[in-house]
């Protein structure tokens, strides 16, 4: 961006991206546009420091920079990541450079990612990701805007390449401070985790778990809801989410049991949650991780080799917790009647309501 190294010619590309951002139909090339000078600044930017930017409340904050070091920026076709290489300046001095780029990084994300966002009409951009956006995140992350910090996770959202980074991983610098999310950074959370949230947990699933908490999703908050249900599981079948995931999401997951169409049979993981759930006696747990069990064999025309344990802990769970039994009464309505595995359902339930133990044996035929 020649722009940036001339002191004259800056203030024309600070005008420019005001204009721009006024434009509330701005056309969908210009995320990606946007995208791509957000990294050249990142570039400038970090040549000139020797380190990372940093976006505070006021203009810009550089603790890692020297603040008495004047270093000028370069005219047109010098060297803008080393501008000790060049033989000329035009006398801007470093830490007023230093402003304009970080001005410029802001009035940039508005103009690429502020409007932007998906949906069935728009097409999803591919997004040039480098190694200089990553130091934009670390950056805008770390700063009190969370109009910036919004507009930044939009780059998770509306891409069809997204960053190769952890949006989860990025975001605990942001949630490490009490104050409350701005509403459009927490639905920007949501959305980020409801697109990207297999490479997230891939990434970090303790992140994952942490943004969660702070976000506090609730159906309402929830647009693909069988995502939503594929993340909580995914997340429970993971030692660390077994452990750390709040009582709060077992719910939300048992409001999305009935969004979900299972893709994969059920897994040995699947029965091992339910067997600890057992041995603990977590029975409102219990409750919903047997839902989404039977959702997944209701699926399916054939009965998994687990099957004896699944009914047995059905039987168990509806014994200690009546109230249970609404919920697979509903769930066995809403299945294909006849199956193999809707027939077996309806056995336990008759067995239930025919005041059996769980260690009682059917009646002979």
């Amino acid at each position: 961006m020649d722009a940036i190294t001339d002191k004259n010619r800056v203030r024309y590309l600070t005008r420019f991206l005001d204009f721009l951002a006024t434009w509330e139909e701005r056309p969908a090339c210009l995320t990606p546009m946007a995208y791509e000078w957000c990294s050249a600044i990142s570039e400038v930017a970090e040549g000139l420091g020797q380190g990372s930017m940093g976006i505070g409340e006021e203009r810009c904050l550089l603790p890692l920079f020297d603040l008495d070091m004047e270093l000028t920026l370069v005219g047109p076709g010098g060297d803008l990541v080393h501008p000790d290489n060049n033989s000329h300046a035009r006398g801007l001095p470093r830490v007023q450079a230093l402003e304009e780029c970080t001005d410029l990084l802001r009035k940039t994300l508005k103009v690429g990612f502020r409007l932007a966002g998906p949906g069935p009409d728009q097409p999803s951009p591919d997004l040039n990701h480098t190694s200089h956006h990553d130091r934009m995140f670390e950056a805008v992350f770390s700063c009190d805007d969370d109009e910036l910090i919004a507009d930044a996770v939009g780059a998770w959202i509306v891409g069809s390449s997204r960053p190769t980074g952890s949006c989860a991983r990025y975001f605990t610098k942001r949630i490490a401070r009490a104050t409350p999310l701005l509403p459009r950074l927490r639905q920007a959370g949501i959305r980020a985790l409801e697109h990207n949230w297999r490479s997230e947990l891939t990434m970090s699933i303790p992140d994952t778990v942490c943004l969660l908490n702070r976000l506090n999703v609730d159906v309402d908050d929830v647009e693909d809801k069988y995502q939503w249900s594929r993340l909580l599981e995914e997340l429970i079948c993971s030692p660390t989410g077994f452990e750390s995931l709040p009582s709060h999401y077992w719910c939300l997951l048992g409001k999305l049991t009935w969004e979900r169409l299972p893709v994969e049979r059920l897994g040995p993981r699947d029965v091992e949650v339910m067997k600890l759930l057992e041995v603990v006696e977590n029975w409102e747990k219990l409750e919903v991780w047997m839902a989404t069990v039977w959702s997944t064999i209701l699926s399916f025309p054939s009965m998994p080799e687990s099957m004896g344990d699944v009914e047995r802990v059905t039987l168990k769970l509806i014994s200690q917790r009546p109230q249970a039994l609404q919920r697979f009464e509903n769930l066995c309505k809403r299945k294909i009647r006849g199956s193999e595995a809707s027939t077996a359902l309806e056995l336990i339930l008759d067995r239930v309501q025919a005041g059996q133990s769980p260690l009682e044996s059917p009646p002979p035929p």
